[in-house]
């Protein structure tokens, strides 16, 4: 028997079968199942946000510009806006979401939903799909997308190994 390290991906048998190695099954479906794996850790994530922090209205005090560059727009000015927030009763506070995007550029004074984490004073996010789902549905977008041509090469294999069945041995 071969070692392990030295087994084919996929091989023909003396008597004809078509054998596909467990690993090129692993590889075949690992950048898809990766992607979503990572999709639902982040859509944990927000979901944690939207059931456990606490959702109330900020208001914004300022907003802090500086260039950026994305693959979209290339280059971009970025906003990052600081909300003032009432974090406990009589006790305001100030934070920003540690995010910037060209489309955050509210004037202050404008006042927006955001949830905030109720044990720790400075971590805010926006209620909206950019902020809390955007990342999510990008990931399960490049998992579905990475899914297609790994069910093509899996169709394509069964197909070289049913062959083998089909075809007599010399």
């Amino acid at each position: 028997m071969m070692p392990l390290s030295r087994a084919p991906l996929w091989a023909t048998l003396p008597d004809g079968r078509r054998v596909v190695s467990r690993r090129v099954w692993f590889l075949l479906f690992l950048t898809p199942a990766l992607f979503a794996l990572a999709a639902a850790l982040f859509a944990g994530q927000s979901l944690i946000i939207t059931a456990s922090w606490t959702r109330t209205t900020g208001e914004v005090v300022r907003v802090y510009a500086w260039e950026g560059w994305n693959p979209v727009d290339g280059a971009t000015t970025d906003y990052s806006p600081v909300f003032r927030y009432e974090f406990a009763p009589g006790e305001t506070t100030e934070a920003s979401t540690g995010q910037s995007s060209p489309n955050w550029n509210f004037p202050p004074g404008t006042r927006r939903v955001i949830y905030f984490n109720p044990g720790t004073k400075g971590d805010v996010r926006q209620d909206d799909f950019e902020q809390l789902w955007a990342l999510p549905a990008t990931l399960a977008g490049l998992a579905a997308a990475a899914l297609v041509p790994a069910l093509i090469a899996f169709a394509r294999i069964r197909r070289w190994q049913r062959r083998a069945s089909a075809t007599p041995s010399a």
